[in-house]
């Protein structure tokens, strides 16, 4: 008896209700949703604004490029908490986009150390003083 014939002999029937046989690719979580907001600004940046902005409510439109790059610069600037809210307030439709635009800055806070210095990231490691 060969090897191919005792490992024929052992094996078991196969059920119908077997699902390992069935090569269903899983759905893909992200397929329904809507590209990142800025990813989509950036694109129509580079067409000079021939490339519709999709919401999350639905609605496709061409934006300015005005409105393009004040956001885009406006997104830039923020601090990373600020990034967050202005990309979910932005994506949702198109009044939250220019909530989002017109939504006031924080200032960047600059501390003073030892009179006109400021601070850096290396803040009283190397002062000699």
């Amino acid at each position: 008896m060969k090897i191919f014939e005792v490992i024929e002999a052992k094996k078991l029937p196969k059920s119908d209700d077997d699902l390992d046989d069935v090569m269903d690719k899983p759905e893909d979580p992200e397929a329904d949703k809507v590209p990142h907001i800025l990813m989509q600004l950036r694109k129509a940046l580079d067409v000079d604004g021939e490339y519709p902005i999709t919401f999350k409510d639905g609605k496709k439109l061409k934006l300015p490029m005005e409105i393009i790059v004040s956001f885009i610069k406006r997104y830039m600037e923020a601090r990373p908490d600020e990034k967050e809210s202005l990309q979910s307030q932005a994506g949702n439709s198109l009044e939250g986009f220019v909530a989002a635009l017109k939504s006031p800055r924080t200032p960047k806070h600059q501390h003073k150390i030892k009179g006109d210095r400021y601070m850096s990231s290396f803040a009283g490691d190397f002062d000699d003083k």
